[in-house]
Parts: structure tokens; sequence; C-alpha cells
């Protein structure tokens, strides 16, 4: 339920956006997520991330786990994350821990009493580096969780099965109470850029931009970060690339257009997705482009749609973009008994 909150409103043109796109849903990569193939019965985040040329790896927030033979949701558990591995021409190989013979975390909170929900991930030589948030239950506000602190996960050894991964966590220096990093991030020449978002008042944030050496993003002394003019040490001077209201989008390389995109869902509970331009990672932005209205809003009065993103590894050529996004309800009741919902939805924009 927590990811009616992301969207993203994009301000700010300095660069002309695309006049038009041509999108339209993508039946056939919906089924391939359809939630009565296995045990995994729906998640949301959606994040992607290429492990390799023949290897994808997909990163879910909640998600729903089934007792072995039942086809619907009733009786899942509800684990914090879950992955998937694609393997190019394969199937998903959806992967959660057991613990005490029950579904658990596909990725374990370092703390006891916390959980985590995954953000973007990239890989970059031999490591593989996830952006986290980890987080606590709490009785108060409107969901009842709250943010602790935003994480670094570095995965050693990524070419193996899940299940043998070995994981160091480092918390983010740079993130604060109101600063989280790893919205969406993206590897371009020597350097990886990661994207995050400066909450200043509720539903209104600033995203802001870091960049580190591709084969040194641990080492959070090499930060550095876009102030509208050049790369600055303190994070403090970061300027705002353009508004957010999100936890999630994505940035990649378009090359057919030769530009970065940003997409994301677009708006406290909006049901469009968004497009957005720059020919450098930092910006100058264009103003967005809204490129599909998500249809399941019209299903029923409870539904809403969000975490709008991009999976360029699904079309290699760059001659289109690939977005994901999910549908969920403000009744628990229906994300569970309704499979049409609360699962990876799929549309193919393409520039007309």
């Amino acid at each position: 339920m927590k990811r009616f909150l992301l969207g993203l409103i994009l301000s700010g043109c300095a660069t002309a956006a695309p006049t038009s796109w041509k999108t339209e849903p993508s039946p056939s990569l919906d089924d391939r997520f359809f939630p009565a193939r296995s045990a995994w019965r729906g998640g949301d985040a959606v994040y992607s991330v290429p492990l390799s040329n023949e290897r994808i790896l997909w990163l879910f927030g909640d998600s729903f786990i089934a007792k072995p033979g039942v086809t619907v949701r009733e009786g899942s558990k509800m684990v914090r994350n879950s992955l998937a591995i694609e393997t190019v021409g394969g199937p998903l190989d959806f992967f959660w821990r057991t613990e005490k013979d029950q579904p658990a975390d596909a990725l374990k909170c370092p703390v006891d009493g916390h959980f985590l929900w995954p953000l973007s991930g990239l890989r970059a030589g031999p490591r593989l580096h996830l952006f986290l948030l980890e987080m606590q239950n709490k009785g108060e506000g409107a969901f009842g969780f709250a943010t602790v602190r935003n994480l670094l996960a570095s995965v050693e050894n990524p070419d193996d099965s899940a299940d043998r991964w070995k994981i160091d966590y480092s918390p983010i220096p740079a993130s604060t109470a109101t600063m989280d990093f790893g919205a969406a991030s993206v590897v371009t020449g020597d350097h990886a850029y990661v994207y995050g978002n400066r909450h200043r008042l509720p539903r209104h944030a600033e995203t802001i931009v870091a960049r580190a050496p591709k084969e040194s993003i641990g080492d959070f002394t090499l930060w550095r970060f876009w102030n509208g003019r050049d790369w600055v040490k303190e994070v403090g001077e970061a300027g705002r690339i353009f508004d957010a209201q999100a936890t999630e989008m994505s940035v990649s390389y378009l090359a057919s257009t030769r530009a970065f995109v940003a997409v994301t869902s677009g708006g406290f509970l909006s049901p469009n997705l968004l497009v957005s331009e720059a020919p450098r990672p930092e910006g100058p932005w264009s103003a967005p482009v809204t490129v599909f209205t998500c249809p399941e809003v019209g299903w029923k009065k409870d539904y809403f749609c969000y975490a709008g993103k991009a999976h360029p590894e699904l079309d290699p050529t760059g001659h289109s973009l690939v977005i994901s996004y999910a549908c969920n309800s403000f009744s628990f009741a229906d994300a569970v008994q309704d499979l049409r919902i609360y699962r990876p939805r799929f549309v193919v924009a393409r520039l007309e």
C-alpha cells in the first residue's frame, strides 16, 4: 500500500521533448509475471538490473507468497521484498528465503525487527549494487511505517544463485531523515549516477543527483553532487534537477534519441506515465510528456496506479521504452482477491 505515494512531477524545460509517442500495452510481458504461474503471487516496485547480456535481476517490494498448491492469494504470506532472475529466453526464477518453514524476505535486513524495501540497482564490474530503504513498523501515521535509513547493498558474487549471495550493507552517509538516494541509477562512461529525493514538504520533493566512479560506488568519499554548474563534494550544495513526489523512477539512455530518459508515474495518485529527456544524466531536463494513462483506475473506485519506470534491457536496440507500472487498491481485500492487480503491468512506448 505504501507505493501509492510514488509519482513524479517534472518541471523546468531546457531541451525539447519528443512531440509524440505511440504507447501500447504488452500482454506478452504481462503474462510472464502472471501470479498463478508460481508460488510468487505478485509484488510492486518492479525494478530491473541487467546482470549480464543473458541475465536480468527483478526486484519487488511487498510480495505475496502462496502456499503450495494454492492458485489464488488467499492464505498467502506477504514478505517485504522478493526477487527473480530471468535468463533470456528462459523462465523467471523467483526467490525468497525460508525461515521456520515460512516464506521470508529475499533480502534480510541487518537489523532485527526492521525490513528492506528495494530501490534501483546497477552492475559495475564484478559487483552488484542495490539501493535500499531500511524501514520499521510504527503505530503512527497513515500507513504505520517509517524510514530508518538509506542503505547500499553490495553483492560480491552476483553471478551465483541468489541463495548464495554474499552481501555487505553500508549506510549512505549523504542520506538524511529528509533525503535518500537510489530512486534511480544509471551507468554511463566511467561513472555511475545515483538519483536521490530531497523531501521539502509532504508530497513534495526535489530530485538531486550524485556521481561516483562506477568501480568505486561503495567509496562514499568519492561521491560528488551536481549543484547546477559543477560536481561538488558537499551534498548540502546539491541543486534540484527537477521536482519530484516519488521514491521510485528510472533513468536510462535511449539510443534512438541519443538522450537520457526519466520515466515515472505522474503526480500524487496520477494514472499517467511520464517521460522526460536530457542530453546528460544531470540534465537539463525537458518538461514531461504523458505517454500512457493506466486503465486500471477505471476498474474500481479504490484502485490506483503507481511505480512507473523503464526497463531498457528489454529492448537492447534502444528504439523503444518498455515501461512497467503497478496497480493497487485502498482495500487490501481487493489486492488479495483480484489477480489482475498488484502485479507488474507493461507498456511499450515508441517515438512516432
